[in-house]
């Protein structure tokens, strides 16, 4: 927020100035909400997809464990494909791994996302109070200015 004058100018021109700056201001921070909350969505959307992949994940690698015991019964007559039911959960897991890794990240992120955007919001709304009461200050100064 730009710095307050300690008192008003006199001059029609400064204050009508002084009225567009915060004026300026107060859509500047509101676009910077706007784009925030919008960063928080699209987080939100990659959390829940994350999730998903992660459900996906957790679901092809039982598949493939169960894979792995059938081969284990026929190990004599299928070494080879119990070989690679093996190497294949051995990737499976990995990318289990990987995946928990990414949805703690994408959550963190998404956490501490919503506590900017909360917190931005907030400082909006106590910068909103002061440029209103700034704003009738500057235009009960200038109605002054213009009857004089």
């Amino acid at each position: 927020m730009a710095t307050m004058h300690p008192t008003l100018p006199t001059s029609p021109s400064a204050l009508k100035h002084m009225e567009k700056e915060l004026v300026k201001e107060g859509k500047t921070e509101a676009n910077q909400v706007k784009h925030t909350l919008k960063d928080v969505e699209a987080t939100e959307k990659a959390a829940a997809k994350a999730q998903k992949s992660v459900n996906k994940a957790e679901k092809q690698n039982a598949k493939l464990s169960k894979q792995e015991e059938t081969a284990a019964k026929a190990l004599n007559k299928a070494t080879h494909r119990h070989e690679s039911a093996v190497t294949e959960l051995t990737s499976s897991d990995r990318d289990v791994k990987l995946k928990h890794q990414h949805d703690i990240k994408v959550q963190s992120e998404l956490e501490t996302k919503k506590a900017q955007a909360e917190k931005l919001a907030n400082t909006q709304k106590m910068h909103d109070e002061a440029r209103e009461a700034k704003l009738s200050e500057v235009r009960e100064a200038a109605a002054k200015a213009a009857a004089h």
